[in-house]
This record gives C-alpha cells, sequence and structure tokens, in this order.
C-alpha cells in the first residue's frame, strides 16, 4: 500500500466528483437500486448491562452494510443500518438521551458520535494481511475522517492515524451510518473497473458502561456497475467453532468443496494476527482444527479462512 498512500499525498485534492447517491441516514432509502453488494448481520450479538430492559435493541448492533461502488463519480460508498438507531447504545429511540438505568450504572449515551462513541471502517485495499486506510468517525475526534491505519492497542476506533487529504468528506449520521471516500480511482488496487478488499466495521463506545460494541469483517468484491461477486461462495464454509465461548481451546471446521491453497488465522480487534493454524494445500472435505489459546487474554477473536474462492470468518469469544 506503500506506493498508493505516496500517489494519495502527491496528487492531493486535484480530483473530485460530485456524490452520486445523496446521504439522509436511511440506508434502505438511499441505497435502493444502486446494486450494492449487502452483507448481513445477526441481530442481538451486542451485550447488554443486567439491568437494560428487556427486549433493548442498542444502536449499536449491525444490522447489514451496503457497499457500492462507482467509478463514474470516482468514490466508494458504505451505507451502515443498525437494528436500533444509529448511536443510540441504551436503545432508548432518543440518540443523545441517557436512559435511567444506564445513567445509573455510571454509563452515558452521547449525542452524535461525541467523546468515544465510535462507528468506523477499516480498509485492506491490498489484501496484505493489514489494514491499510480506515473511514468514519474514531474515538479521539467527532468529525469524519479518511486517514491512514495506525494501530492502536485501545483498538480499531482509536486507530486513525494522518488524515489522507485525497479524500473529500462525505458522510451522515441518521438512523443509519452512511460514508463516501471519493478519487477512489487513484488506489492502485482499481484494477479493470473493479476491486477486491478487506473490511472491518466497528461500532461502539466506551462510555456506555457495557454495552457491547459490535464489528462485522469480510471480504467484497465490487465493479464499477455495481455488480459484484459473492462475498463467500456456496462452496466455502467456516462452520460455528465448537464450543464458542470457549476456555481454552476450540475447534474449528473446514469444509472445502474442492483441495486447493487455504490460509486459516486468528486475528484480534486490532486486525493483528495472533496465530496461524493452517497454511498450506488442504484436501477436500472436512477438516478438524484446534485453536488453542491458553496464552492469549480473555476477549473476542476472529478466525479468517482464505482459499483461492474467498473468504469465510468467524467470530471467537475466549472467557476465562
Amino acid at each position: 500500500m506503500t506506493r498508493s498512500l505516496t500517489m494519495l499525498a502527491l496528487v492531493g485534492l486535484a480530483f473530485s466528483a460530485a456524490q452520486a447517491l445523496t446521504f439522509t441516514g436511511d440506508v434502505s432509502v438511499d441505497f435502493a437500486g444502486s446494486g450494492a453488494e449487502v452483507v448481513v448481520d445477526g441481530p442481538g450479538d451486542v451485550g447488554l448491562p443486567y439491568n437494560a430492559p428487556v427486549g433493548t435493541v442498542s444502536g449499536w448492533d449491525i444490522e447489514e452494510a451496503h457497499f457500492d461502488l462507482d467509478l463514474g463519480a470516482d468514490e466508494l460508498n458504505i451505507g451502515i443500518a443498525f437494528y436500533g438507531t444509529a448511536g443510540d447504545a441504551d436503545g432508548d429511540g432518543g440518540e443523545g438521551t441517557t436512559s435511567p438505568w444506564l445513567a445509573s450504572n455510571g454509563g452515558v449515551d452521547l449525542s452524535g458520535l461525541g467523546m468515544t462513541e465510535s462507528i468506523c471502517v477499516a480498509f485492506d485495499f491490498d489484501q496484505d494481511g493489514g489494514f491499510d486506510v480506515i473511514a468514519g468517525v474514531g474515538s479521539w475526534d467527532d468529525s469524519y475522517q479518511v486517514a491512514a491505519y495506525n494501530s492502536s492497542p485501545l483498538g480499531q476506533s482509536f486507530s486513525f492515524g494522518s488524515n489522507l487529504p485525497l479524500y473529500a468528506n462525505g458522510h451522515f449520521l441518521g438512523s443509519d451510518f452512511e460514508l463516501g471516500i471519493q478519487n477512489i480511482t487513484m488506489l492502485d488496487e482499481v484494477v479493470e473497473n473493479s476491486m477486491c478488499f478487506d473490511y472491518s466495521i466497528f461500532a461502539g463506545s466506551i462510555q456506555d458502561d457495557g454495552v457491547g460494541e459490535d464489528l462485522l469483517i469480510g471480504t467484497v468484491c465490487l465493479t464499477d456497475d455495481t455488480q459484484v461477486s459473492a462475498e463467500v461462495p456456496v462452496s466455502l464454509n467456516l462452520l460455528s467453532a465448537y464450543p464458542n465461548p470457549f476456555n481454552p481451546t476450540t475447534t474449528l471446521q473446514v469444509e472445502l468443496a474442492q483441495t486447493g491453497m487455504v490460509e486459516l488465522a486468528v486475528y484480534n480487534l486490532n486486525g493483528q494476527l495472533v496465530r496461524t493454524l493452517a497454511s498450506g494445500m488442504m484436501e477436500v472435505g472436512s477438516h478438524a482444527i484446534t485453536f488453542d489459546a491458553s496464552a492469549l487474554p480473555s476477549g473476542l477473536y476472529l478466525a479468517r479462512l482464505a482459499t483461492e474462492q474467498g473468504v469465510s470468518v468467524e467470530r471467537l469469544l475466549l472467557t476465562k
């Protein structure tokens, strides 16, 4: 990615384009008919404190992400839809108002994406295993940024490095969160009107008394006419780990429809490689692979299976 980022710094704001999509904060409306790739996340994977009312739906719980590449407008647009109202940590329907149960715990639901509240997307455009660009609102600054990814031990939302001046700002926080990156064709990774990249979408805060963060990661391939390849082909399947949560070992079941090169690796939430479990040729069929996390701290980890046919990701929760 070094060559790409160097080019970005030299070109500056020489290129600009009118935003093809109009952001209103409603992903289902704004991305309708765009042909965007849609990645669905399951409901209820954001934890809540013990005294949260039954039925509370947090605005950190990601429902789905829409990815739209428009080379005519020279931009990449992402819409992140939530099961609740985006940024409404306590799920009371009023983003920025703190429910009594949350306040009694010392938590706060901040207005907008203030202070440590964050929704952001990290990109590995060159797919070398490390994120290189991050866009969105981070936990140091409530303004929208497109920046070089600078991994922080505090997590993805604190990993905004130096701003990339080539990219014009564009975002909207409403019921959903939408963001755009302009002049995307200046990346070397746009080849023959298409591009593939790995992504990690984060939503959450450290000031909301343990309302869980949400993380959605994967790989997409987009073309200029917004026709996309499937994120995970039906021939590839990394089944749920068992047990999960686990301590200290769990087993990952890999199903391959054909023999080929495989890499199965585990990452932490900063996108850092923790362990490579398999790398090389693997035969067609079912494979059980054990992950021993005895030397690792408790927390959420991500198992990533990559083959010539695509990528599949499984969340792993280590509890000690």
